[in-house]
């Protein structure tokens, strides 16, 4: 069975993570032997200080009581492969912890869309196409290139559904197919995709 370890500096951390993972080791510091299949869920703590405590292959998600956008960004850019609400449901940790296992990252939708334009605002090296004329686009439908393209640019799922004219769910299985088609697990992978020389 896979391990889950919380840190904690909090006198009473949420119910929640022990309703989502009976077994999971929860405390205030790191124990001495981790094993290289474990997650570490850092609560209110940055992953900077414990980098260099985890064996290779150890995957840390930031967790915090008030997130917000820069303690987003500053627990990703030192080495976080998630950030989420300290008190998130059980059935959104199992999530979270099935995103990250597999190699994929988290990070709430306002985040995800900053992160997508920033990385649109970064002009492409004179070599590698725009994303409009990357060859993986002729897999997808007409309207499929257009979300394509949205979420490259940083669009929300809202803002596409309001430029397409079409409805949020309409937006969200449009994007399931293209994820499907090109092979990309998320708007990330995609947006990495489109931005990357063929």
């Amino acid at each position: 069975m896979a391990t889950n370890i919380f840190v904690s500096r909090s006198k009473l951390p949420p119910a929640r993570w022990r309703e989502a993972f009976p077994t999971a080791l929860i405390g205030n510091t790191l124990p001495e032997r981790i094993p290289s299949d474990a997650l570490v869920w850092l609560h209110n703590l940055s992953p900077a200080d414990f980098a260099g405590a985890l064996p290779k292959g150890v995957h840390i998600i930031a967790l915090h009581d008030e997130p917000s956008d820069e303690n987003g960004l500053a627990a990703l850019s030192t080495g976080a492969a998630g950030y989420a609400n300290a008190h998130a449901t059980p059935q959104l940790l199992h999530t979270i912890e099935s995103v990250v296992r597999s190699d994929g990252l988290w990070v709430g939708e306002a985040l995800l869309n900053r992160l997508l334009r920033t990385l649109a605002a970064v002009p492409a090296a004179p070599v590698v196409p725009p994303p409009e004329s990357h060859p993986a686009l002729v897999e997808l439908s007409e309207r499929e290139r257009e979300v394509a393209l949205k979420v490259v640019r940083g669009e929300s799922n809202k803002e596409i559904a309001r430029d397409l004219d079409i409805a949020e769910r309409t937006v969200k299985a449009h994007l399931s197919a293209i994820f499907e088609k090109l092979g990309v697990r998320d708007r990330l992978q995609l947006a990495l995709l489109l931005k990357a020389a063929p």
